[in-house]
């Protein structure tokens, strides 16, 4: 007869201490240190079990500081000379705005000077109009981006689990992976000859991560605790068409759907799609879909949504429908837990 082993999933979270973060700025303030836990086990003789799968935890801030002046859209320069080598957080870091009217916007530093900042941008853009953009004297920190090798490493991850990651350009729904990557103990993530284990997870996506039949996955995550905003954008990439958005809440704890996708924020007809990842199996449907009634909230039929709790680390779909295509979104959640 066949196993029925079950699949089992547990969410852990310690505040360690108030710890100081290692960063190169002396009057930095302490940040909360955590870990997340997460354990599958995908059933004998089956095809294995997927689990949605995102960063709930930030990394270790590589620096805090302030800005001095904006030189361009997409430039900063930060107070107090902090004598950074040229291009010290290119490409594996991003800055966070941590105060201001965008607390919680991110970009990727695509390179550095010695104080200035160049970035690229996923989530909107400094701003250009007075009381909605980024401003001097902001807060900002640096955070080193999570990789797939560091969110999800040999060793927790056993022999033959495949990661598959989806690309936010790429215009429709349903959309195959973009990327796959596949476990070998011993060596780490690869698609064919292409080492993936230093692939960019950004901070507001989430991943399938596809676990054998027969394996268990037991991932511990440490990190700092999100003290910040945090800001997501959702956009349809073609006119008219629906978009499918893996996106995560980023935070530690769990999270109302109406609270992390904000009561008029969403356009009306918007729909997410929420993953049981307690289930057994791969491609699997989704679970919940809400849909969004503008002056209402989310809702499953006559079922509201509102308070339904989305687990740490647990990715979910955002389908931004086509008629809203010609207005993005920039959601930005604030943990009930920061002050």
């Amino acid at each position: 007869m066949q196993n029925l082993a079950m699949k089992k999933l547990q969410f852990s979270l310690i505040f360690f201490s108030l710890l100081g973060a290692a960063v190169t700025q002396a009057q930095v303030t302490t940040t909360p240190v955590a870990f997340v836990s997460t354990s599958v086990t995908a059933n004998v003789g089956g095809s294995g079990t997927d689990l949605t799968y995102s960063p709930a935890l930030n990394g270790t801030p590589a620096f805090q500081g302030t800005i001095a002046t904006i030189p361009s859209s997409s430039s900063l320069q930060i107070s107090g000379s902090p004598g950074w080598t040229a291009n010290q957080y290119a490409n594996s870091y991003y800055v966070l705005i941590a105060s201001g009217n965008l607390q919680g916007l991110w970009a990727q530093i695509s390179g550095n000077t010695t104080d200035t900042l160049s970035l690229t941008f996923f989530v909107g853009n400094l701003g250009s109009v007075a009381g909605s953009q980024v401003a001097v004297g902001d807060s900002v920190i640096i955070y080193p981006f999570w990789t797939l090798g560091t969110l999800v490493p040999d060793g927790p991850a056993p022999n033959g689990t495949v990661a598959l990651l989806y690309d936010r350009s790429q215009s429709g729904i349903n959309k195959s992976a973009s990327s796959i990557y596949t476990m070998y103990s011993g060596f780490g993530w690869y698609s064919g000859s292409t080492n993936g284990n230093g692939q960019i997870i950004y901070p507001d996506e989430s991943l399938v991560i596809r676990v054998p039949a027969g394996q268990t996955l037991n991932l511990s995550v440490t990190g700092s605790v999100p003290m910040n905003k945090i800001s997501t954008l959702l956009q349809n990439i073609s006119a008219g068409q629906d978009q499918d958005i893996r996106i995560t809440t980023g935070c530690p704890v769990p999270v109302g759907l109406g609270s992390f996708l904000n009561n008029g924020t969403p356009s009306g007809g918007d729909v997410v799609l929420i993953f049981d990842d307690t289930a057994q199996g791969i491609n699997k449907s989704a679970s919940v879909i809400g849909t969004y009634y503008a002056g209402f909230g989310w809702y499953s039929g006559s079922t509201d949504l509102t308070n339904y709790q989305i687990q740490p680390t647990q990715g979910i779909v955002y389908r931004k429908a086509g008629a809203n295509s010609s207005t993005n979104i920039t959601n930005t959640f604030k943990p009930a837990y920061q002050p």
